[in-house]
């Protein structure tokens, strides 16, 4: 789970520069060294979860998904949340990430939230 004000494609670059470097700096790149993992393509190890604007409002959505993947049990090591936070046990995740939904869409479309499948 991340985010990013750029093309989730640069941030991938990015977690594999840290992974090629030994550099366990963003979770995924320490869960890989970690455990030995594969890694792949952007396209076929990222998926697109909620396109916002970057602040506050992104910051929010991810720490929601951070939750809800936590209670489904599908959270890296890495990244798993010690205290939840009770006000997001009680939410459900969205349906839509079509972009026409959410008012908070960027013009560019760059800022979002992010998961590694």
């Amino acid at each position: 789970m991340g985010q990013s004000g750029r093309p989730i494609t640069i941030r991938h670059k990015e977690h594999i520069r840290y992974i090629r470097s030994n550099n366990t700096t963003s979770a995924y790149a320490a869960h890989i060294l970690n455990n030995r993992r594969e890694y792949g393509t952007a396209e076929n190890t990222l998926k697109l979860i909620h396109p916002c604007r970057k602040g506050q409002k992104m910051n929010n959505w991810e720490n929601l998904y951070i939750q809800m993947y936590r209670q489904q049990d599908q959270l890296i090591t890495e990244q798993q949340v010690n205290e939840p936070n009770l006000l997001y046990e009680l939410a459900q995740p969205p349906q839509n990430t079509d972009d026409s939904t959410h008012p908070d869409t960027t013009p560019t479309g760059t800022a979002q939230v992010y998961t590694h499948r």
